[in-house]
């Protein structure tokens, strides 16, 4: 009886936003923020209890009206930074969005560099043996 009743309430909060425009925006956000149980995954796909939670508070912050921007602003302060798989483009982000580009730079600068000085540099005669025959 008491699981039958968890069921029922676990569906009814899964209820779709009666608005195709607006249950579209939650379905995208549930796609970007991560379950905070679950590894890598989002809260689109999780079981996780939380995940359930999670995916009716981005329903309910955009039937009132939020931003997505907003919505994703209130996961990242209540869960951290690690909740969006997508991190922001300012401050610390930046840097794990210029971190990979910032390798690859100096990666490439240091192989060039190493192969200009090993060209120019000049190399030893060989030794004349004397003999001016080369086919021996």
């Amino acid at each position: 009886m008491i699981a039958a009743l968890i069921m029922a309430f676990q569906v009814m909060a899964e209820e779709p936003i009666p608005n195709p425009r607006l249950e579209e925006r939650a379905q995208g956000l549930m796609r970007e923020i991560r379950c905070v149980v679950c590894e890598n995954e989002p809260v689109s796909q999780s079981t996780a209890d939380i995940a359930v939670d999670m995916r009716r508070t981005i329903r309910t912050q955009i039937e009132q009206g939020k931003s997505d921007e907003e919505v994703r602003h209130f996961f990242s302060d209540r869960y951290g930074q690690y909740v969006l798989f997508r991190p922001p483009t300012q401050g610390l982000g930046m840097l794990l969005w210029a971190f990979p580009f910032a390798l690859l730079v100096g990666v490439a600068a240091f192989l060039g560099f190493r192969s200009f000085r090993s060209r120019h540099r000049e190399l030893a005669p060989l030794p004349d043996n004397g003999r001016d025959d080369v086919s021996g």
